[in-house]
């Protein structure tokens, strides 16, 4: 084949893929390859194909082809970067994308995604330093210019968010990411119909992918309901939840599943017969914070990281060791129940070395809390592990929490997929409390309760009351928590409200909405009572 016509061909092929017509490009693609084997940009095009639909181990073994072929090809280097990215690979991701650039510094594109891979990690100063470099060198780059914006916007610098978000949209109006950005922001500054023109086009678009369109129509439902137009905010929530639980339920039948509602009812059944220890007399044991999602506890994590003498570790898997070891199934809680005091040395190592890579080198503070909400699930493992171990339940009005995890968008797994429905939630949330009670009747741990609404209306005291619980002396940095939060990288969707003063807005937000609960929240009737609100 000519040179000439193999060039036009393989950009043909190209084009192709661009527009979406992958198959037409895979075939001109092994056409050419029938040809020329070992050819760079035929393997590259092809790769690209298999990647995209998702058969990442033919993409890896066209991609190795290539570059055995042609070691120093950027485009070949960049897209195997890609790849190494969605197979969890994250060091040789880097790699590749860091060794395109250094062949060529002009290619801008591995750049981009090297930044993306940077962002996604949340190292945001090395993501806001390549894509200011991608911008320089592409001014009408419009993905760097609105992911730039949607980093500052996190880090709350809001005139410059919106400077680099406008400039997207003025180079690509529809720009998922700048529009996000700009809604987050009018948000922040209460334009709330400015949310509405910003996200509502995008929610018909075939462009847009169903978890972008839950997002958005997230974020339209909280404008239309700070509007007071309760019915469209409730339309908007179930038909943001509905995409979410179309896009997930297969993957959520699996009964093994962690937090999945088989797993928290082995949990609840052992609890009448699990052997717990109740030492109570090591301090050094961690300090374990759990409630339901949307129960205050991120409120919780800024306050108490704005003590001196606290570290709060946000979110993180530290108990992910002993959970392989003894799954939360009848077996493997018996098997917890039976376990060794050198098995449960191990898994108090594998523990503390967790807790140590997250958290700056040096000696750890006085107190280390350990906020993930639903470590609940984990009670009888934290028993075993740590039976000093102090617990904080945060506790909402119950039909305020349900109704806000409805609201929210979570990342997905078993336990969140039960916030999609009002009915699932109801339920999951009093699993999760006969959990807790059945915990605390047992005086298995030395626990205290707090609660939001308590926290809003009586900071001094209720605060007060849980700094001393934890031993420590009471410090006016704790009136600080805003800065605090402002000065964290908080990964919860809770982290703008927490750099707000106190507000009592969502204190009984669920009755806007009676007419749409009805009796879904029967299960709940109970805890309402027990927590002490009025029903």
């Amino acid at each position: 084949m000519h040179q000439g016509n193999l060039t036009r061909q393989l950009q043909h092929a190209f084009t192709l893929f661009q527009q979406g017509k992958h198959t037409q490009a895979e075939q001109l693609g092994r056409g050419l390859l029938a040809h020329y084997p070992n050819h760079p940009d035929a393997l590259n095009l092809v790769g690209q194909v298999e990647h995209a639909r998702g058969q990442l181990e033919e993409a890896h073994r066209l991609y190795r082809k290539g570059l055995k072929n042609a070691p120093t090809h950027p485009p070949l280097l960049n897209n195997a970067g890609r790849l190494e990215k969605a197979r969890k690979n994250f060091h040789k991701s880097e790699a590749y994308f860091q060794k395109a650039l250094k062949i060529d510094p002009a290619f801008y594109y591995a750049r981009q995604n090297l930044a993306i891979l940077y962002q996604e990690q949340r190292k945001f100063s090395k993501a806001k330093r390549m894509y200011s470099e991608v911008i320089r060198q592409q001014p009408q780059f419009a993905n760097a210019q609105a992911n730039l914006s949607a980093i500052l916007e996190k880090e709350h610098e809001l005139k410059e968010a919106e400077f680099y978000a406008k400039r997207a949209l003025q180079i690509s109006p529809n720009n998922r990411v700048a529009r996000l950005t700009l809604a987050n922001i009018a948000i922040r500054k209460g334009a709330f119909e400015n949310v509405i023109e910003l996200l509502n086009p995008l929610l018909s678009s075939p462009r847009i992918s169903p978890m972008d369109k839950a997002l958005m129509g997230g974020k339209c439902a909280f404008a239309h309901e700070k509007l007071g137009n309760y019915d469209s905010a409730f339309d908007y929530y179930q038909n943001a939840n509905s995409l979410l639980y179309q896009q997930f339920e297969p993957a959520m039948r699996d009964p093994e599943l962690m937090y999945s509602p088989a797993a928290f009812r082995s949990v609840e059944r052992a609890i009448p017969d699990f052997d717990f220890d109740r030492k109570h007399d090591d301090s050094r044991d961690p300090v374990f914070l759990v409630g339901f999602p949307r129960s205050g506890t991120t409120l919780l994590d800024q306050i108490l990281s704005s003590h001196s003498q606290i570290s709060v570790l946000e979110e993180k898997p530290n108990l992910d060791d002993a959970f392989r070891q003894y799954p939360a199934t009848d077996e493997g809680l018996r098997a917890l129940q039976r376990a060794s005091e050198q098995q449960l040395n191990k898994l108090r190592r594998a523990y503390w070395a967790n807790v140590k890579r997250e958290t700056a080198p040096g000696k750890l503070p006085a107190c280390t809390v350990d906020k993930l909400p639903l470590n609940i699930f984990a009670l009888l493992h934290i028993n075993r592990l740590f039976p000093s171990a102090r617990i904080v339940g945060a506790l909402r009005d119950p039909r305020d929490c349900v109704f806000s995890g409805f609201q929210q968008k979570f990342g997905m797994n078993a336990a969140m997929f039960q916030l999609l429905k009002l009915e699932t939630a109801s339920a999951f949330y009093n699993q999760v409390m006969n959990i807790v009670a059945g915990v605390a009747d047992a005086g298995a741990f030395a626990m205290h309760f707090i609660r939001y609404e308590e926290v809003i209306k009586n900071f001094k005291d209720e605060v007060g009351a849980l700094i001393s619980f934890l031993g420590l002396e009471w410090e006016d940095s704790l009136f600080d928590y805003q800065a605090t939060a402002r000065a964290r990288d908080i990964v919860t969707p809770s982290a703008p409200q927490v750099i707000q003063p106190l507000y009592t807005s969502s204190i009984g937000k669920w009755r806007h909405y009676e007419k749409w609960i009805g009796n879904k929240f029967g299960p709940l009737d109970y805890w309402v009572k027990k927590w002490g609100y009025p029903e």
